[in-house]
């Protein structure tokens, strides 16, 4: 019944991260298994290149992207890759990590852990969220699910539904690089699924030497629908965010971020200031996503196309 609900065709993501053996039980020979969760779920599924890491671990990356129903079913036709051989129980009870964004985890653990706990107590798995003073890829934090492979699918469920509007995921994934290139897997020829994955840049883990000052570039995705938000009138707001935190600005022009309806924007700055540029714009996009929901789709924006680069 509740794939009739409207959720059900919103756009998700979800990261898993799995052993190299697992990237193989998952890919199959020649691709042919990972071909065809694609095709019986509807989602997009890519894998991080052998030798390529999230950084912070030994483990690779398995990019579950689409509707959230194809989303749901893709990952459960991967647990079940790592689960079970044919009818066979491999492990009843193997851990299941997924990779969120650090910024998204107040709003997923909640005030003392109440959200947490809640979303443990429905799924009856165990959840818990890694420590906030380290961070994985560039300030990504891991969510350990364990239990049984019902209650760690109920598990995910949740924790995708609770991070649905929150836009600093939905808008994370644009970070995520996974470039085209051929990568050859077992001697099993190319798999166009096999791609490198390359985190957001910088160090992986936050410490008390962290440089805030160290310059570097954070690609993110804005749905085109908001871009006109962000750039303002005559490119004023965009121009404001640039003079308050000394960053530079770019959107680009003319083609969306390949599955999505959203464009990239690039901040290249000091950290601390494209951290702050960053907050800046999830305002402004939060704001014209309220407004539009009040007005029912009226009210527009000014879409010219400021600052943009071929």
């Amino acid at each position: 019944g509740r794939r009739q609900d409207a959720m059900w065709e919103r756009r998700t993501h979800a990261r898993i991260l799995v052993s190299d053996a697992d990237a193989g039980c998952i890919i199959g020979k020649a691709g042919y298994d990972i071909h065809a969760m694609e095709a019986r779920s509807g989602a997009h599924i890519k894998l991080s290149g052998r030798g390529r890491p999230l950084p912070g671990t030994d483990r690779r990356v398995v990019l579950v992207s689409g509707l959230f129903r194809t989303v749901m079913d893709a990952a459960e036709l991967v647990l079940e890759k790592l689960f079970y051989l044919g009818d066979q129980v491999i492990d009843a009870e193997a851990t299941v990590v997924l990779v969120v964004p650090d910024a998204c985890c107040g709003a997923l653990i909640g005030k003392g852990g109440e959200v947490i706990k809640s979303l443990a107590e429905e799924s009856n798995a165990g959840i818990t969220v890694s420590p906030y003073d380290i961070c994985y890829g560039f300030h990504d934090r891991l969510v350990t699910i364990t239990g049984h492979l019902d209650n760690q699918l109920q598990a995910i469920f949740l924790i995708l539904s609770e991070l649905l509007d929150d836009v600093r995921y939905s808008s994370s994934v644009a970070s995520l690089s996974f470039p085209s290139s051929s990568v050859r897997y077992g001697g099993d020829g190319q798999d166009e699924h096999v791609e490198r994955y390359h985190s957001r840049p910088d160090t992986p883990v936050r410490s008390p030497d962290y440089d805030s000052h160290v310059q570097g570039t954070l690609t993110m995705g804005v749905a085109d629908e908001y871009v006109g938000a962000v750039i303002g009138y005559g490119g004023r707001t965009i121009q404001e965010i640039e003079r308050v935190t000394g960053v530079q600005i770019k959107i680009v022009k003319g083609e969306f971020i390949p599955g999505t309806n959203e464009r990239e924007v690039v901040i290249s700055g000091t950290r601390e200031a494209v951290d702050a540029a960053e907050a800046m714009i999830m305002q402004r996009v939060s704001d014209a996503a309220k407004g539009r929901r009040r007005q029912q789709g009226g009210g527009g924006g000014d879409r010219r196309p400021v600052k943009e680069v071929e």
